[in-house]
């Protein structure tokens, strides 16, 4: 990507469920795919189960954008981490995008509470 348009939080937004979830589970720490597999699908109870082949395509099409960037294993734990497993973390534009997709989602949900309210 050269200088001259370099792409913001904005440039981002809004995110599909499935990368937001992912980005999520990258930003807490370096983790493997099949680790953000189960993170996503506990904390949407289901609502969103990621194939293998959604998440890996997911995962390059993030690093691609410089989203999340592949990584060394986290110190605990790294005896355990197969040699065949890769471990990815969000990069400062990721956690960047992520907050920026909050703050939006944040004020959806207050502009709807405020919609219903006056019904």
């Amino acid at each position: 990507m050269n200088d001259a348009k370099r792409l913001g939080p904005p440039d981002f937004l809004p995110l599909k469920a499935t990368h937001f979830h992912i980005l999520l589970s990258c930003a807490r720490g370096p983790v493997h795919g099949y680790g953000i597999r189960r993170e996503v699908d506990d904390r949407t109870e289901g609502a969103i189960l990621l194939s293998a082949a959604t998440l890996y395509e997911t995962l390059q099409r993030l690093e691609k954008r410089g989203l999340i960037t592949e990584t060394d294993p986290p110190a605990e734990g790294a005896e355990e981490a197969s040699s065949r497993w890769r471990f990815y973390r969000t990069t400062s534009l990721g956690d960047a995008v992520l907050a920026a997709e909050v703050a939006r989602l944040e004020s959806d949900l207050t502009a709807a509470r405020a919609w219903l309210a006056r019904s």
